[in-house]
C-alpha cells in the first residue's frame, strides 16, 4: 500500500495520484499556489482516491468558493470504503 510523506496509508494503487496527492498537500498548507491544479491532477490519476476531493475542497473553500467545494466533495461520495 502506498503511503504518504508521514508514511500514513493512502486507499490509492497509483503512484501518479499520491505523487500528485502529496504535492497538492504541501502547496495547500504552504498556501502557495497550485494546489487545485495537483489535487486535480491526481483525481485524474485515481478518480476513486477519496481523500484528493476532501483536500481540494479545503483549498477551494479557502479561497472562498463555497460552491466549488461543495461539488469537489460530492465527487468523493460513495469513494471513501472501496479497498485497494
Amino acid at each position: 500500500m502506498l503511503t504518504d510523506r508521514y508514511d500514513l496509508a493512502l486507499s490509492t494503487a497509483f503512484a501518479a495520484a499520491r505523487d500528485a496527492y502529496v504535492q497538492a498537500s504541501d502547496l495547500a498548507l504552504t498556501f502557495y499556489p497550485g494546489a487545485t491544479e495537483a489535487y486535480d491532477r491526481a483525481i485524474a490519476a485515481d478518480p476513486g482516491f477519496a481523500l484528493v476531493y476532501a483536500g481540494r475542497a479545503q483549498v477551494l473553500i479557502r479561497q472562498g468558493d463555497v460552491a466549488a467545494a461543495r461539488s469537489a466533495l460530492g465527487g468523493s461520495q460513495g469513494r471513501c470504503c472501496r479497498s485497494v
